[in-house]
């Protein structure tokens, strides 16, 4: 191996080690917390659209009124990984969703840091660095990664007091440990493509 491909040989180990946690640490929590106070309203527009006996719509329609709650009840909270996501998505039916996920974040970053990987032995590497370059173009890592973070913004700017569902979401080091990998992994790439 020459001496040039070292330093490109380190990165791309690099960049394999920050796929693993990429792929198997928390990436996001989402959360659900649903407002007391909202749900008791909503259940007085349930009530009356039923078509109860105006005496007995009346006593509910009292009681409710004075009906006092506070604060808020979690409904959903779940933490997950790129792989606890596809295995969730699989196990609820979401096939195709789950492979897609698991494809365009697992599968072909994975081929291609392999591809890396041999183009720093390989003298004639010109056929592993071309795969290579075409593989990530389908290759979703970043996309992926600024879906998920544009997905963080989106839930917690749809939060409201007022609504009978708040959502929240807040990413963890999975998140950051998969967009390292993204950048480490193009800067590699684009070293042994210079170097050839």
């Amino acid at each position: 191996m020459a001496r040039s491909k070292v330093a490109p040989l380190l990165v791309v180990i690099l960049s394999l080690a920050l796929l693993i946690p990429g792929i198997t640490r928390p990436l996001m929590t989402l959360q659900a917390d649903m407002n007391r106070q909202a749900l008791v309203s909503e259940g007085k527009k349930v009530l009356n659209e039923q078509k109860l006996h105006p005496a007995m719509a009346s006593i509910a329609n009292q009681f409710l009124d004075n009906l006092r709650v506070e604060g808020q009840s979690r409904v959903y909270d779940k933490t997950r990984s790129i792989l606890g996501t596809a295995e969730d998505l699989w196990n609820f039916g979401y096939r195709l969703v789950a492979i897609l996920i698991l494809t365009f974040s697992v599968v072909i970053p994975g081929i291609k840091s392999l591809m890396l990987l041999g183009a720093c032995f390989v003298n004639d590497n010109r056929r592993l660095l071309v795969i290579g370059a075409a593989i990530s173009k389908w290759s979703m890592a970043d996309v992926f990664a600024m879906g998920v973070l544009i997905a963080s913004l989106a839930a917690n700017a749809a939060s409201s007091e007022s609504a009978l569902l708040a959502f929240h979401a807040s990413l963890h080091d999975g998140f950051y440990w998969f967009l390292a990998y993204c950048l480490v992994s193009g800067a590699a790439g684009q070293w042994l493509t210079r170097e050839l």
